[in-house]
């Protein structure tokens, strides 16, 4: 069942049932690969059936509710914007009344209930009854008791609740007492409910950064996927990471007969996506890094146990995590710093799950941390927090995701070996961790245990932290780094280490630039691959092993994906 959502003076978050486990269908710019994208304003709804002489509640037709009180009226299972929970459902037989008392937690990026950041809403957060009470089984009426008002959401004078706060990403409201006339012959009824609220900025869903990445750049090589989605690597081959017989200092296509469609490189192992949504990995699997049950390095792609169908993957230094078509997190390799976000600190060779039912846009692995970007726009980090990488100010290390601090809305974040990077959906450049070389970007300023603007004021596009430098590209598609530059990774013909960003040389249009350990290689706009910095393992692709301090044309001529 779908509604369409009239004109409103506000932002919708989009309709959660009362049972939270499940998502809303998401605007088009959310759909992951694979799947079909719903029309714009098109809501999803859940079937919530509500028992009233165990005052249980049962939700069709996604999966069971897991956890809860089978005594409340209402589950507070995870959601995608919010999460709705009560607790102390009571049914009164002679007055005819059934009430809880529920709350609303906020899972944006964002605070909801203001316009501004700041300022509460007149309107407050309102939770509008979409569709019911309806009775499923028995007789008699049944019917909201105790609204706060009524107004026109996807129909007219439907009641809602009114929550007069503002609430900060993962806060919980005040309880708000829910009441319902049931006649004693109702056996059971359903409903479904919206919530409707104002959000400082609008558009920052739509922000968020799906693309799949095309080019992937590890410790000492480098990969991307042409137009026809084959897949190539240069560079060191030690352990197998370029999917091929041979190391090589110029493109080397990757065995396998694959077509792909997303590539991440670690530091001496890749993974790929292909159309099909199937993962496979190549290269180092000292620590079950390539996921396939065991731990012989592969020269060829190996399938990642478990048969999940994935939209998103990315690899660090001795772990792989990713994000499957279902929206979960998984975590694979090593886990000694908590940075598999299962709760553990434990290495494994499959995937397991990362902690808290979220659901996720995107991952990005680190050296011992991960960090991701959840479904509602949030920025969470995980495993270890030495240099203050986990950007949750000094709560410090967590096995499990921790929030990122300064309440922003994310279009992506990555991992580099001690530092983070991310751009929130306004387009502001953020970095956090450590600032050895200036890989922080923000000019004098020390290393950060919380988000810390990147100097110049630059609208960003997209920003990658490699191991002491990071990258990134602009709205206007101009290239940029900083940080470590001892052998030209920055780009800018010079070995001047940077703690601000500096135009890479050569004047191109960006679409892609990401960097490894001592090298970065970009896409331009036109398709051409180009590297620059550590060559010593023909990682520049340009079929030489001399360090280059500015970008240099990848070897082949190929039509690269962009």
């Amino acid at each position: 069942m779908s509604f369409r959502i009239r004109a409103l003076p506000r932002a919708i978050i989009p309709l959660l049932p009362l049972v939270a486990l499940a998502a809303c269908a998401d605007p088009a710019h959310l759909a992951p690969a694979g799947e079909e994208a719903a029309p714009r304003g098109t809501l999803a709804t859940l079937q919530c059936s509500v028992t009233v002489a165990t005052r249980a509640i049962a939700c069709r037709p996604v999966a069971a509710p897991r956890g809860g009180d089978a005594r409340a009226l209402l589950f507070g299972g995870q959601g995608v914007y919010v999460r709705l929970a009560s607790a102390k459902a009571t049914y009164d037989s002679q007055a005819e009344a059934l009430e809880a008392q529920v709350t609303v937690q906020n899972l944006m990026g964002q605070p909801i209930g203001t316009a501004d950041g700041v300022t509460p809403d007149a309107e407050g957060i309102r939770v509008f009854f979409a569709t019911g009470p309806t009775v499923t089984a028995g007789t008699g009426p049944v019917a909201v008791e105790n609204p706060d008002g009524t107004d026109a959401f996807t129909g007219g004078a439907q009641p809602f609740f009114r929550y007069a706060e503002v609430l900060s990403t993962e806060e919980t409201s005040g309880s708000h007492a829910w009441r319902f006339a049931v006649a004693p012959t109702v056996i059971s009824f359903a409903f479904t409910v919206a919530v409707a609220a104002a959000v400082p900025h609008e558009g920052a869903l739509g922000a968020i950064d799906l693309d799949p990445r095309t080019l992937a750049v590890g410790g000492y090589h480098s990969c991307a996927l042409t137009a026809a989605g084959d897949a190539y690597c240069w560079g060191t081959n030690d352990d197998g990471q370029l999917g091929s017989p041979a190391s090589d200092s110029v493109p080397v296509l990757v065995t396998g007969g694959h077509t792909w469609r997303a590539l991440a490189a670690g530091r001496f192992h890749t993974c790929g996506i292909t159309t099909a949504n199937q993962a496979f990995c190549w290269g180092d699997d000292q620590t079950g890094q390539l996921g396939d049950g065991g731990t012989d390095d592969s020269a060829t792609p190996v399938p990642v146990a478990g048969g999940l169908a994935w939209s998103q993957l990315d690899a660090g230094a001795g772990h792989t995590c990713g994000v499957t078509t279902a929206r979960a997190a998984y975590c694979w390799g090593d886990g000694a710093l908590g940075q598999l976000g299962n709760g553990a600190a434990d290495t494994t060779n499959v995937p397991v799950a990362v902690s808290g039912a979220r659901q996720w846009a995107s991952v990005s692995a680190g050296g011992g941390h991960t960090c991701g970007v959840a479904r509602g726009g949030a920025a969470y980090c995980w495993g270890d927090d030495s240099s203050g990488q986990l950007g949750n100010g000094p709560a410090g290390p967590s096995s499990t995701p921790s929030l990122v601090a300064g309440d922003h809305s994310w279009k992506s974040v990555s991992a580099g070996e001690t530092h983070v990077c991310g751009v929130t959906s306004l387009g502001s450049g953020q970095c956090w961790g450590l600032d050895s070389a200036g890989q922080l970007g923000n000019g004098a300023a020390a290393g950060t245990d919380a988000p810390s603007p990147v100097s110049g004021g630059l609208a960003w596009k997209r920003i990658t932290a490699g191991r002491e430098t990071s990258c990134g590209v602009t709205a206007a598609d101009a290239g940029y780094c900083w940080g470590f530059n001892n052998t030209g990774e920055i780009g800018d013909g010079s070995t001047t280490f940077s703690d601000a960003p500096v135009a890479v040389a050569g004047g191109d249009s960006w679409r892609w630039i990401a960097g490894g350990d001592y090298h970065t290689c970009g896409i331009t706009t036109g398709g051409a691959a180009k590297c620059w910095g550590y060559n010593e393992f023909g990682q520049l692709g340009d079929n030489t092993t001399e360090n280059r301090p500015a970008p240099s044309l990848v070897f082949g001529g190929q039509a690269w994906a962009q």
